[in-house]
C-alpha cells in the first residue's frame, strides 16, 4: 500500500523486493561461513570472500570449487594448501557487515599490503563510470534495495560488475569474477554505490585495487587504511564532482595537466 503524503490517499500495487538469503560456503578443513546475500554470482562471491578473508592467495590455491545447481544456497571449496594465517571459524556474516568476528583492528590494519602505482584517471572518467554502473543496476531499478560495485581498468573498461544487498558482498563478487576469469584486479580501480568503511578498503588492498570511488562518504578508519595502503580514496562521486580523502596523486587535476610528471604528493599521509 503506497500512501501519498499530500492527501494521505492510498494505492495498492505490486512491487518487487530484493532477495536476501543465506549462502553457506564450506571450505574443507577450515570451516563454514554463512553469508546473507542476494543469490547472484554465488560462485564468484565464494571465491572473492575466500580471497578477501585471506584464505586463498590466488585461484591456484583452490583444488575443487563445487556449486550444486540443485542447492543454490551452498558452495564448497577444497583448498590445495592452507595459508599460515588461515582463520578456522564458523560464522554468519550479515548483509550489513563485512567484519563480523574481527576484533583486532590494529592487527588488521598492519596486515594490509601497499598497492601499486600503475593507475592514473580523471574525475570525468570516474563520473562516467559511476553513471555506467548505475545503468547496469537492473536489480536496483526493480527493487531499490541493492548496492553495486564495478572494477575498471585504466582505460575505463569495466571488467567486473555485481549487485548485492550487502556492499561488501558486491565487491567480493567483483573480486571473485576477476579471479575466475584470470583478469587481475591489481592496478585497477573500483566504483562503489554506497559508503566506504574499513572492510571495503581492506578487500581492495588485498586485491591490489589502487583507487576507490564511492557515491557516499568514507569512514575515518577507511581513510586511515587507504592512506596506509596507498589507495586513492574518493567519496561523494555525484553529478559533476567528487571529494578525494587520501592519496590524490592518481587523479588528473588542472595542476597535474600542466605538469603530469609531478608526483610529489604521492602517498603523503597529509592527504587524509
Amino acid at each position: 500500500m503506497r500512501i501519498a503524503a499530500a492527501d494521505l490517499s492510498t494505492v495498492h500495487e505490486d512491487c518487487r523486493v530484493v532477495i536476501e538469503q543465506p549462502l553457506t560456503i564450506t571450505i574443507d578443513g577450515v570451516g563454514e561461513y554463512t553469508l546473507m546475500c542476494t543469490p547472484t554470482h554465488t560462485a564468484a562471491l565464494a571465491v572473492g570472500f575466500a580471497f578477501s578473508e585471506g584464505l586463498i592467495g590466488s585461484l591456484r590455491d583452490i583444488d575443487v570449487l563445487y556449486h550444486c545447481e540443485d542447492d543454490p544456497g551452498s558452495v564448497r571449496l577444497r583448498l590445495g594448501r592452507l595459508l599460515e594465517r588461515t582463520p578456522r571459524r564458523n560464522m554468519i556474516v550479515a548483509s550489513s557487515c563485512g567484519l563480523c568476528g574481527c576484533v583486532d583492528i590494529d592487527a588488521l590494519l598492519a596486515s594490509l599490503p601497499s598497492v601499486g602505482q600503475a593507475l592514473t584517471v580523471s574525475a570525468t572518467l570516474l563520473l562516467a563510470l559511476q553513471a555506467e554502473m548505475r545503468r547496469r543496476q537492473a536489480i536496483f531499478a526493480q527493487t531499490g534495495g541493492t548496492h553495486a560495485a564495478a572494477i575498471f581498468t585504466a582505460d575505463g573498461e569495466i571488467v567486473a560488475f555485481a549487485e548485492d544487498i550487502g556492499r561488501h558482498n558486491a565487491l567480493d563478487k567483483c573480486i571473485g569474477q576477476c579471479l575466475l576469469t584470470e583478469r587481475p584486479a591489481a592496478g585497477c580501480g573500483a566504483v562503489l554505490s554506497g559508503r566506504v568503511s574499513l572492510e571495503m578498503v581492506a578487500k581492495a588492498a588485498r586485491a591490489g585495487i589502487e583507487l576507490i570511488a564511492a557515491v557516499s562518504a568514507p569512514s575515518s578508519l577507511a581513510i586511515d587504511a587507504a592512506t596506509r595502503c596507498g589507495i586513492t580514496l574518493c567519496g561523494f562521486l555525484r553529478e559533476d564532482r567528487l571529494t578525494v580523502f587520501a592519496n590524490p596523486s592518481r587523479l588528473l587535476t588542472a595542476g597535474r595537466l600542466s605538469d603530469p610528471s609531478d608526483q610529489s604528493d604521492r602517498s603523503d599521509p597529509s592527504d587524509s
